[in-house]
This record gives structure tokens, sequence and C-alpha cells, in this order.
């Protein structure tokens, strides 16, 4: 896996905490901002795990062997504090890139995506997963007009 180029995370990250916390910067969670003003071209591995700053903002993204294959950064939204960055490693042979995607981390249940209509919160979990499905639209689609690959970029292109 290649090393996470920070001038591209740190588009990202202004991308994606602009569109979740509309209302400003004063919105953001105080552990939260510093991923507002990442510099460009400055190392990032005091966000990486195992450092001490990345506890409980990022983790390891792992393949089905176990091997080390991204990071998601729990940057979260003004709705839903659990909205992950997710940046992927992606090597094959037709490409080797750092893809960048929202994960909503907003399944009903480990065995279910959506709750059962009689549940009591299902109309709330059905909302939330909505505003969260349209976030991450708003957020996949500012980055590839800034050209910062997505998944959907790799399916036009024929990649994946």
């Amino acid at each position: 896996m290649d090393a996470l180029p920070s001038d591209v995370l740190s588009r990202a990250c202004r991308i994606f905490m602009a569109l979740s916390y509309p209302n400003g910067e004063e919105t953001v969670p105080v552990r939260k901002r510093p991923f507002l003003h990442l510099p460009t071209d400055e190392p990032i591995d005091h966000l990486l795990p195992p450092a001490p700053g990345s506890a409980g903002l990022c983790q390891t993204v792992r393949d089905a062997l176990g091997a080390p294959c991204g990071y998601a950064f729990r940057l979260g939204s003004a709705h839903f504090d659990h909205l992950k960055l997710k940046v992927q490693w992606i090597n094959s042979q037709e490409v080797c890139l750092w893809v960048f995607m929202v994960d909503t981390h907003d399944s009903f249940s480990a065995n279910t995506q959506h709750p059962p209509d009689d549940h009591p919160d299902a109309i709330a979990w059905r909302q939330l997963q909505d505003k969260n499905r349209n976030l991450k639209e708003q957020i996949e689609a500012a980055f590839e007009k800034q050209a910062i690959m997505t998944s959907n970029s790799l399916l036009r292109r024929g990649l994946l």
C-alpha cells in the first residue's frame, strides 16, 4: 500500500467537512476541526494508526485476508456523528491508487439494513438513512469535480 498523499486527503477532508457541517467551522466538534486545515505538503502519520492522535478518529481498513488496505476517518456530520470518510488502496492489474468514499455507517443492525416496518424507530431511522445517502452522494460528486477518485469514477472508467 502506497503512502496516503496528504494533498489529496487535505482536499477531500475540506470537501467532506464543508458539506457535512454546512453551518460552519464552529459547528464541527473541536477534536475534528484539524481535518479542516490539514496541510497539503506535510506528512499525516500523526493522524493514522497507531499514532495516539488517531484514536477514535481513524481506523485501519483491512481486506478479507486481514492486510491493511486503507483508512476510515470518523469525521461525522452535523446530524450524524458516525459518518466516515473512507480511503481505500486499490491495487490491481488495471490500477493502483487511492479511492475516496463516504461510509454512512447507518445500517439498522448486523442482520438488516432497514428496520422492520413495525419497529418504533423505523420512520426516524429511514429518514436518517435517506439524509445520509443524500449527503454521501453530494460529497462523492464534489470529490469527482475536484478530480478525487471515487468508486463511481473507477466504474465510469471501466477500472473496477
